[in-house]
């Protein structure tokens, strides 16, 4: 999630790989941006989920082949 939030901070100065770019994807398609204060423990729980169900994993290995 911080990692996300970084890489929209630098969106218009570096091209990321594409794994990165599909893992950012995955993330902002169940976490919007910060930039707004809020509570993030409902951001931190929809992480974890996505820890635990490998959707980020399965998803960028869709784009760069086995990551094991």
């Amino acid at each position: 999630m911080a990692a996300a939030q970084a890489l929209d901070f630098r969106k218009d100065e570096y091209k990321f790989g594409t794994g990165v770019q599909k893992a950012k994807d995955v993330i902002r398609k169940h976490v919007e941006f910060l930039d707004i204060d809020r509570p993030l423990y409902p951001d931190h729980t929809v992480m974890k989920e996505l820890v635990r169900s490998c959707e980020i994993l399965e998803e960028v290995e869709k784009v760069v082949g086995s990551l094991e």
